[in-house]
């Protein structure tokens, strides 16, 4: 049989494969989970789910267990290569079997089994999201989220009839599938996030939003697109799901998130601008558009803005530019804390310093020379004149006295 080939929902092109996918490998960890059923003899397996025999009893864990059809159809997988055509067979049966204990067992079984041969298996899966029993819907749901990941083409429109739930139980695994997709599949990721942040229940964009961080270390314009997008949403929460993958963006992508950042860092919401601010923190803020961006948020109303933003003038404009722009900032600044650090970036002192400080900036006097150029030296050190007692001094000839 042919190997499935995930294709791109738009174009019907193979997908490329994201950096935990190999093409033509599965994931070890893609293995159904152990139970007694594994305990099953192989050639039993069949004769347990057609009803040859009706249950037996195994050995698990150094204990007697005794397993019957729905245990059997558990261990479906574990033949599913030696014996691909009765499993199949085997599996739908089971999968439409009239009782839930047997349809909730194939439910488990079918992601691996699907691995060798996937024909109307999915078909199964949709029609048991709608099932009258709640623990079979709930199984199904669990098997979505199994199997979305590894056939995103074929599960496609079950994913995106899931997303789009009004039944919680139902949604949340199918976005536990879209999120799992990121690291697979990031171009299925993006085709439906690109429907579901258009969408007008703000709780369904909300929920989209929450995928876009892991998705932000795809490198693809798409993701970007998709950020913007919802950076300028008008849910409040939607944009600081958004905003947080601008930090990943700075390490990652700081020209685009140079970009995403100007409209971010001035948002109404604090909780958007404060990922903004960090993101700010952590690139090369040199250029003329950063210039202006940091005198714009050096007059923002938020505090923590304003002075992110002064600090970082010393590193994007020459002293004389910066002092210039400090002296116009005290104008309108009210807080102490700011006004301290303004009047110190405003300083010049040249000027304003005290006179060591304005001792440095004075020009070195020219050494002094005889009329040949010569340096003229200062006078050798005279040795100390003796003190002389007023007696003495009396008798020194040429004394008055």
């Amino acid at each position: 049989m042919d190997r499935y080939i995930a294709r791109d929902p738009k174009t019907g092109l193979p997908l490329q494969i994201g950096e935990r996918g190999i093409p033509g490998h599965v994931d070890e960890a893609y293995r159904a989970p152990q139970g007694h059923w594994d305990a099953i003899k192989h050639f039993d397996i069949i004769s347990l789910c057609n009803g040859s025999i009706q249950a037996i009893e195994v050995r698990w864990k150094e204990k007697p267990q005794l397993v019957s059809r729905a245990d059997g159809v558990r261990a479906l997988p574990r033949v599913m290569r030696s014996d691909s055509d009765a499993v199949q067979e085997q599996l739908k049966l089971a999968l439409s079997d009239i009782n839930p204990e047997i349809r909730i067992s194939a439910l488990f079984s079918l992601p691996y089994c699907a691995l060798v041969e996937a024909d109307e298996l999915f078909e199964h899966l949709h029609e048991l999201l709608d099932d009258v029993d709640p623990q079979v819907r709930k199984s199904a749901s669990k098997c979505l989220e199994i199997v979305s990941p590894v056939f995103p083409s074929a599960t496609e429109e079950i994913l995106t009839q899931e997303l789009r739930s009004s039944n919680i139980n139902r949604r949340k695994p199918a976005y536990n599938a879209l999120k799992e997709m990121c690291k697979v599949w990031p171009e299925v990721v993006v085709f439906h996030l690109d429907e579901l942040l258009r969408l007008e229940d703000d709780k369904l964009r909300l929920e989209a939003a929450k995928i876009l961080p892991p998705l932000a270390r795809t490198k693809s314009a798409s993701v970007w697109d998709l950020i913007g997008w919802a950076l300028c949403d008008d849910s409040d929460q939607v944009r600081v799901q958004a905003a947080r993958t601008l930090p990943t963006l700075a390490a990652t992508q700081p020209r685009m998130a140079k970009i995403l950042i100007e409209n971010s860092l001035f948002d109404t919401c604090a909780a958007v601008r404060k990922p903004a601010l960090r993101a700010l923190n952590s690139i090369d803020i040199t250029g003329f558009r950063m210039n202006r961006l940091c005198i714009d948020g050096a007059r923002h109303s938020d505090p923590a803005i304003r002075r992110a933003c002064i600090l970082m003038m010393p590193r994007l404009f020459t002293e004389s530019e910066m002092r210039i722009q400090a002296a116009d900032l005290l104008r309108q600044e009210t807080r102490p804390e700011l006004i301290l650090l303004l009047e110190e970036l405003s300083r010049d002192p040249e000027i304003d310093g005290g006179e060591d400080e304005k001792n440095r900036y004075l020009a070195k006097a020219p050494p002094a020379t005889d009329i040949d150029g010569m340096p003229i030296l200062p006078p050798a050190d005279l040795p100390p004149q003796k003190q002389l007692s007023g007696q003495e001094k009396r008798d020194e000839p040429g004394s008055k006295e």
